[in-house]
């Protein structure tokens, strides 16, 4: 995951983190502020890319 991915990623994890405490939804909220540290820490996020093979594209998301 490039760094243009991966700072769009951490601006989703940030605007679900405002929507969970909003709504008080503190479990989510919480999962979405681990996810920010998770990043600053330095995780990839390597689950979230997509595998190319042979110039196919798969456009399926592996689970984590």
């Amino acid at each position: 995951m490039d760094a243009v991915d991966l700072e769009v990623v951490n601006v989703l994890f940030f605007q679900q983190m405002l929507d969970a405490v909003e709504h008080e939804r503190w479990d989510e909220a919480a999962m979405a502020l681990f996810k920010l540290y998770a990043i600053e820490d330095g995780e990839r996020f390597t689950d979230l890319e997509l595998p190319l093979s042979d110039g196919e594209e798969d456009l399926t998301v592996r689970a984590a």
